[in-house]
């Protein structure tokens, strides 16, 4: 309890985003005397934090750009950065599509390194504080950048997405990802389809790579359904590549009563809004839009829900909303992605392939009372399978354990 956690995130906890660290930080703050947090980008609002919790606006500029001067006076960190990117890209990044975006990117990172030199190096005590990127992306970069000059400084990461997957990166490539994976400690994966995937793209760092899912907390038990019409529930961002039209869709085809209720908006809205102002009078819906955290899981603890689906096209890691409605032993249906197939299984519910069609999926929904799904048992199996797998309390317990066994193992040596 002697140590502290140093955080760095992209926003949280201002704004919405990265809403599962809501579930991380308890345990984090359980587990170290003190955790600080160093958000990239500010936000509106700030979420409540456990008392031995602070925020640090280490960048209040985080789009600061680089000097030309300064630029020459650090000449290594920028040769480190277009070393990088050549191994990343090769002859891509001299590309016109490309060349001046990594130009900005390059000259932001180092104003930033300068930055973290002066602010926070003095702070570190490398006995003492545990360095965290909750992403591989900006923030891993930059302390990889900063341990090319002070190798005392060491720091793990998550991977969940966007951070792990090449494809979801219109380059086709994840830039600085020669630099991160021969400087992080330990990259911590969210799914097991994303330890395969760094093992397959970068087998010379495998055994860098570590399983350290994410968890959700005990709300309680969702009410179990009555047998009249079935109620299908939904949580995601309404945007393009979580397919929420896809299940409006899906209940277009249905025959029999149904009541769907969604959390969440997005730019896809008025599209979804005028889908379900024709879908057949079988069907019912209740948008809820943004909704905090809190609230859907009020919701969960009051309203009947028989089943609970996920659309999405592109998913990084366990879907959280999946996670979540597991928990409260509410059967899954989900669309194959990311790392979804690590929640999806017999025990849980019907896993359809990536791009699977309305009409599967509508067999599924309309399909759902002669299934197993519908009995009380199932509901209990996939309650204990969350529990054995994603209650936040062993998954995030279990994280720090391998931190603090990190962290003691590099002073040892």
């Amino acid at each position: 309890m002697n140590k502290e956690l140093w955080l760095f995130t992209q926003s949280f906890p201002f704004g919405r985003g990265e809403a599962f660290l809501e579930n991380e930080l308890p345990t984090l703050a359980q587990r170290f005397a003190r955790v600080s947090l160093f958000p990239l980008h500010g936000g509106e609002g700030m979420r409540p934090l456990p008392g031995n919790v602070q925020v640090e606006r280490l960048l209040p500029d985080p789009y600061a750009r680089a000097t030309p001067a300064q630029l020459l006076r650090r000449s290594g960190d920028v040769r480190r950065l277009v070393s990088s990117l050549w191994q990343d890209m090769g002859m891509a990044m001299f590309s016109k599509r490309w060349r001046g975006e990594l130009q900005s990117t390059v000259r932001g990172h180092v104003h930033r390194l300068a930055v973290l030199e002066r602010e926070l190096l003095p702070r570190y005590d490398p006995k003492r504080v545990v360095l965290y990127s909750y992403w591989t992306h900006e923030w891993a970069t930059l302390l990889a950048l900063l341990q090319a000059t002070h190798p005392e400084v060491r720091f793990i990461s998550r991977a969940h997405g966007f951070d792990l997957y090449e494809h979801q990166h219109a380059s086709g490539v994840i830039p600085f990802r020669a630099l991160q994976l021969r400087a992080v400690a330990k990259l911590f994966c969210v799914s097991l389809a994303g330890s395969a995937h760094m093992q397959a793209r970068h087998p010379a760092y495998r055994g860098k790579y570590e399983l350290a899912r994410l968890g959700t907390a005990d709300h309680g038990i969702n009410p179990r359904p009555g047998k009249e019409g079935l109620h299908v529930a939904s949580c995601s961002h309404v945007i393009p590549r979580k397919r929420v039209l896809l299940l409006a869709e899906a209940l277009s085809r249905t025959t029999k009563p149904v009541h769907w209720t969604h959390f969440g908006d997005g730019s896809a809205m008025p599209l979804l809004k005028d889908r379900v102002a024709r879908l057949p009078a079988n069907v019912t819906v209740d948008l809820k839009g943004a909704a905090d955290n809190a609230a859907i899981m009020r919701w969960y603890q009051e309203n009947p829900v028989d089943l609970f689906a996920l659309t999405s096209e592109l998913e990084g890691g366990v879907a959280v909303a999946l996670q979540e409605a597991a928990s409260f032993g509410i059967p899954l249906v989900a669309t194959d992605s990311g790392g979804v197939r690590d929640i999806m299984n017999e025990r849980t519910g019907v896993l359809l392939p990536q791009h699977a069609s309305t009409a599967e999926l509508a067999e599924v929904i309309d399909g759902f009372r002669q299934s197993p799904m519908a009995t009380a048992a199932f509901r209990a199996g996939v309650r204990n399978f969350w529990e054995e797998n994603f209650r936040a309390e062993v998954t995030f317990n279990r994280f720090c354990d391998r931190l603090l066994e990190l962290h003691e193992g590099w002073q040892a040596r």
